[in-house]
């Protein structure tokens, strides 16, 4: 009888382990149908894309090109040579149109564009703005791959990635981020700052963020002489996109002016509440007697406050609002003279165009 017992335990032993293996089999199951949505969720794939900004760069990188320039020298031993020059730029419409940087082409006596997949084209010089150093181009090229543009400005901590032609290692991309928004003034504007690496080369190419949308024009870095490094500028897209517009519709770049110089007043100021509405007031130092400024009575020492009753962001803001002004329309300025504030009428005139230096043929170009 005894091994009627024992082999009844065993049976009973095996049982419970095969109870114990199919309930640790579907507690297992149990756990993996639980763990799968969450390796195939549609969001964590989606985030893998974070790890790769290849697709934002094959959307862009066909816009960017890269411009040589030859610009012919004359010596003084009577021969004459020629001065080569790099730079890049960015197909701004399908026909043909390519904005790059002034600087890049403003000493060249021919301009040729070489495009991403190899084509090199003769480029003519539309139009340009010498106080943006912004420059239009032509080329003889339709069903050119146009830059697909941002639908909104960029925010500080933005990745954003340059794409250019430096130093003649061909088209290169570095990455960073959007540093400020508004610095180092320019003109009527202020420009984006980055950390992405911009060097000789990359001048006019383009600044996109992580989807491949340009908002942008690699511009100028800080010179290491003062031991900066990794600090770069770009034009803003939306102010790019306007000048370019006024250069193919009007052959210029129409602005307002009426007529008058001045400086920040840096809190000149007191206001008696703890938010000072004076603190980015423009201190009118000159105004021309011939202009609408004076005619609608601004004279010196003024302190602009407000625009359109609007507070003002300093001189550059009070000039860039002006400029985009068109010519003919009215504005009011809000003034504080001897103690009283005042509204000021003033009809707004076109801006002379600006000029720039004569070139010195003998100077080798710096793009």
């Amino acid at each position: 009888m005894g091994w009627i017992k024992t082999l009844t335990s065993a049976v009973f032993a095996g049982l419970l382990l095969a109870l114990l293996f199919i309930s640790g089999q579907s507690q297992w199951a149990a756990w993996q149908v639980k763990e799968v949505p969450l390796v195939a969720t549609p969001a964590l794939i989606k985030n893998e894309a974070l790890y790769s900004y290849s697709p934002a760069v094959s959307k862009a990188a066909p816009s960017v090109v890269s411009i040589r320039t030859a610009t012919q020298k004359h010596n003084d031993d009577g021969k004459d040579s020629v001065s080569v020059g790099l730079g890049s730029g960015v197909i701004f419409q399908t026909n043909g149109v390519i904005v790059t940087n002034y600087h890049v082409i403003r000493e060249a006596d021919a301009i040729a564009i070489e495009m991403k997949d190899g084509r090199t084209l003769r480029a003519d010089v539309i139009g340009f703005d010498y106080p943006t150093d912004l420059a239009v181009l032509k080329v003889g090229q339709e069903n050119l791959p146009a830059i697909p543009r941002a639908p909104s400005p960029p925010r500080v901590g933005d990745v954003v990635l340059a794409i250019g032609f430096p130093i003649f290692l061909g088209q290169t991309v570095t990455v960073g981020i959007v540093s400020a928004t508004e610095r180092l003034e320019r003109g009527f504007i202020r420009l984006l700052q980055t950390d992405a690496a911009i060097n000789r080369g990359n001048s006019g190419g383009a600044l996109i963020n992580a989807s491949g949308e340009w908002i942008g024009i690699n511009s100028e870095v800080l010179p290491t002489q003062i031991g900066i490094q990794g600090i770069g500028f770009a034009i803003p897209a939306d102010y790019v996109t306007r000048i370019v517009n006024d250069i193919i519709d009007h052959g210029r770049v129409i602005r307002g002016s009426i007529g008058f110089v001045g400086t920040g007043t840096l809190n000149e100021i007191k206001s008696e509440s703890d938010d000072n509405p004076f603190l980015n007031a423009v201190k009118v130092d000159r105004v021309d007697e011939s202009g609408t400024g004076y005619a609608g009575g601004m004279r010196a020492n003024d302190r602009i406050t407000h625009f359109n009753g609007q507070l003002i962001g300093g001189v550059t803001d009070l000039l860039r609002r002006i400029a985009d002004t068109e010519p003919g329309k009215e504005i009011v300025l809000r003034v504080w003279r001897d103690n009283v504030d005042m509204d000021l009428r003033i009809m707004v005139a076109e801006r002379p165009q600006d000029v720039p230096p004569p070139v010195i043929k003998d100077t080798k170009p710096s793009n």
